[in-house]
């Protein structure tokens, strides 16, 4: 392997062997989505600051991207949520602000 990037909030094995370690965060500290097997959606939100200099994997992945391709990620996490929604035939029509605080349910 020429080059390992890593980005992990707790030291391991693989980080041990990373050539470039990205600082991410643990869930409890940044916001995003999931959907559940079911098919529902939901949001998360920050509980805790990230300690250090630990930033969002969405974060890190959008600035190697810039750097790399030119191409910039939407400026904020809804942007990013509503650009994969238009994009992903399940999630058409959807919106960060339309999964509220219950979410919503979508085709698995």
């Amino acid at each position: 392997l020429e080059t390992l990037v890593v980005s992990d909030i707790l030291p391991n094995g693989l980080t041990k062997r990373a050539h470039f370690l990205l600082p991410g965060c643990a869930h409890v500290e940044k916001r995003g989505s999931f959907i559940n097997a079911h098919g529902r959606v939901q949001r998360f939100m920050k509980a805790v600051e990230p300690p250090g200099d630990a930033r969002p994997e969405v974060e890190l992945l959008g600035e190697l991207l810039h750097r790399l391709t030119g191409t910039p990620l939407p400026a904020s996490l809804e942007g990013l949520f509503n650009r994969m929604c238009a994009d992903t035939p399940a999630l058409k029509g959807r919106t960060w602000a339309a999964l509220g605080d219950q979410g919503v349910t979508v085709p698995v």
